[in-house]
């Protein structure tokens, strides 16, 4: 009787999980674990902690809702806080754990974490056979399969048009999502676990204490509470959305910079693996179908294409995502500075529309594209920042962080990704004028409230005077 170990990480979801259906397939026994690994979570880097607020109650939220689902099939979800590591050698020691399943990815620090705990898992084998273990990464985070794709990943193109005009040319196959009616049960010492926890040096978490929306920190008023987690909420968003008029106008309304309705909002769920890519394109199929297509249909498809690109991109420069130099070892004319950083977190910087998004995120954890479009551009261009900083700092705050999205569109703007451009410089004034005409946004997020000058202090470090003729 074979036992297998699936660990979750973002694909939070039951139905169109390619990854626990092949677990599933193959193992007479399975145990569904997530590592809340504080180590992990808590990390530095760029003055930014690796993940924030917002996107921990979003997690956590979607952790309560897979673990009710579960239930449902007679499994439970193994909720453990502690190190990863530590944690899967316990249990497959204790459960003589065959095959260890999870999701591949193209993020490249993702790889590198999965490869440190086959390392390690690998080097208990060499001392205990016990732990000798095959690792199973099932890619599941695009619409297409790589062997769909009409070039090799080291070939996938530099620029998102020549992607798209390659796929589009003959556009492959996308198969239906896959429905999970059933799981291999878990070992039956396991299903009294939370009475009994095993000794690992580690914490079962009881999924009925995790927060829902109700005593999550966002306020009822934001539009960011509107943001579930779980794949419950992220079907429910995708069944209101498509049901409604509002695809047939997405080209023209995706632009707003606060309104609900202008744009899908699927991303959160879609990065955190509540709902998958193939559930969106089938989802807008049956639009189409029932209520025709048009451009901004399309519109919809085109982002789904956007995103599968990132991923693919990902896959083949590899640590390059994350490199100052990008993709083509391109050096921007950009450096640190602290206060200036600091200013554009807090949003305390010259420009209004600047400060009013950076409000809105540090609420919510979610700004618009065109928002985040706007407020990169002004840490890259108009306070010479390095992008990297900006890149860190939305990895934070953002409820719907992806890091191949993020990080990518980040070199995008900064000048050294896939736009053959050389990086995009939004014009500030013609921004506010296209997009908060009245200065209605400005008003709601306060963005003119703290406006201040970009430095206090001048290059030999003396106080400017501000002001002064």
């Amino acid at each position: 009787m074979k036992t297998g170990l699936f660990l979750f990480t973002n694909d939070l979801r039951l139905q169109d999980n390619r990854a626990l259906f092949e677990a599933a397939r193959q193992c007479d026994r399975l145990i569904l674990l997530y590592v809340l690994d504080e180590q992990q979570a808590n990390a530095q880097q760029y003055q930014c902690q690796w993940v924030g607020e917002h996107r921990q109650t979003f997690v956590m939220q979607a952790l309560n809702d897979l673990a009710q689902q579960l239930l449902l099939l007679d499994q439970k979800l193994l909720i453990v806080k502690g190190a990863t590591t530590v944690v899967l050698s316990t249990l497959v020691e204790s459960y003589s754990v065959k095959d260890i399943f999870y999701s591949a990815t193209g993020d490249y620090r993702q790889q590198q974490l999965i490869a440190s705990y086959q390392r390690q898992l690998a080097n208990l084998a060499e001392a205990n056979r016990v732990f000798d273990v095959t690792w199973q990464g099932v890619w599941q985070h695009t619409l297409f399969e790589s062997s769909q794709l009409p070039f090799a990943i080291d070939e996938v193109p530099a620029t998102f048009s020549k992607f798209r005009r390659l796929l589009e040319k003959q556009l492959p196959e996308i198969t239906q999502p896959q429905q999970l009616t059933s799981l291999s049960p878990m070992p039956e010492t396991l299903q009294h676990y939370d009475a009994q926890p095993l000794d690992m040096g580690a914490t079962f978490i009881d999924h009925s204490v995790l927060p829902t929306l109700q005593s999550s920190s966002l306020s009822p008023c934001d539009d960011a509470s509107l943001f579930e987690g779980g794949s419950h909420a992220g079907e429910l968003q995708l069944a209101i959305y498509f049901q409604s008029e509002l695809p047939q106008h997405y080209k023209e309304t995706r632009n707003a910079l606060d309104d609900w309705s202008s744009s899908t909002k699927f991303s959160p769920w879609l990065a955190s693996g509540c709902v998958s890519p193939r559930q969106v394109y089938w989802a807008l199929k049956k639009h189409e179908r029932l209520q025709g297509e048009n451009e901004s249909t399309y519109w919809i498809f085109f982002e789904l294409l956007w995103r599968d690109y990132f991923h693919w991109l990902a896959l083949k420069i590899g640590k390059d995502l994350y490199a100052f130099t990008g993709v083509h070892h391109h050096k921007p004319l950009t450096s640190f500075h602290g206060e200036r950083f600091i200013k554009w977190q807090l949003g305390l910087t010259p420009y209004p529309l600047v400060n009013a998004i950076m409000h809105q995120l540090n609420s919510t954890g979610y700004i618009s594209n065109r928002a985040r479009q706007i407020t990169a551009s002004c840490l890259v261009n108009e306070l010479s920042l390095d992008w990297r900083y900006g890149a860190a700092y939305f990895q934070q705050q953002l409820i719907d962080y992806d890091a191949v999205v993020n990080w990518g569109n980040w070199q995008y703007i900064a000048g050294v990704g896939a736009d053959p451009r050389g990086g995009r410089h939004f014009n500030l004034a013609k921004q506010q004028q296209l997009f908060d005409p009245n200065g209605d946004y400005i008003a709601r997020w306060q963005g003119e409230q703290q406006a201040a000058p970009i430095d206090s202090v001048d290059i030999a470090d003396w106080p400017i005077a501000h002001g002064a003729s």
